[in-house]
């Protein structure tokens, strides 16, 4: 049996509106959809889901490693993994080229010295997604960013380095996500 769940942000302000409570969680995973950034990717079992309010609309809004208006976290019930997704209308006047330039910037000015870091490219829900990935000595966390319909994305997904099958489970996640 697969679940269905399907949410639309309703909080104000920056308040979290979870999609979990406290009924026992079907054991195969579950799809949500997200309305407002027109994407929609498989949960694992017992994993919860949060959309943050807000609406992410401008660059200086953007803070790597900081909660940005409007993410969705989909999270580990127990290692404190995660995938953190959002998107933005493209401003009027910047190409999706650069979009993606100017979030790879951002993201770049973040990344700590004491961590080893790449970019690379690959694909999410058919489109190319550049990837920036940094290995600190706690954590593994891996950005992927792209452009859609008039639209940027970004999916990061974090795990505790080391940890293979939660790095297994959330590049599954990532699999899985398709675009409306």
């Amino acid at each position: 049996m697969t679940l269905v769940v399907t949410l639309t942000a309703c909080a104000s302000d920056d308040e979290p509106t979870s999609s979990t409570d406290d009924t026992p969680s079907s054991p195969s995973a579950s799809e949500f959809a997200s309305e407002r950034h027109a994407y929609h990717l498989e949960v694992p079992a017992g994993w919860a889901v949060t959309e943050y309010g807000g609406t992410w609309t401008d660059f200086d809004q953007f803070s790597p490693g900081a909660e940005v208006p409007g993410e969705d976290v989909v999270s580990a019930p127990d290692s404190g993994a995660f995938l953190v997704s959002n998107s933005m209308a493209i401003p009027e006047g910047m190409s999706p080229d650069e979009w993606l330039t100017e979030l790879e910037r951002l993201v770049g000015s973040g990344m700590s010295p004491d961590c080893r870091g790449s970019t690379g490219a690959d694909v999410v829900a058919g489109e190319p997604a550049t990837v920036i990935e940094q290995k600190c000595e706690a954590m593994h966390v891996v950005g992927r960013s792209l452009t859609h319909a008039d639209r940027g994305y970004y999916f990061t997904i974090g795990f505790p380095t080391g940890d293979s099958a939660t790095e297994a489970t959330l590049e599954g996640v990532v699999d899985s996500i398709g675009l409306d």
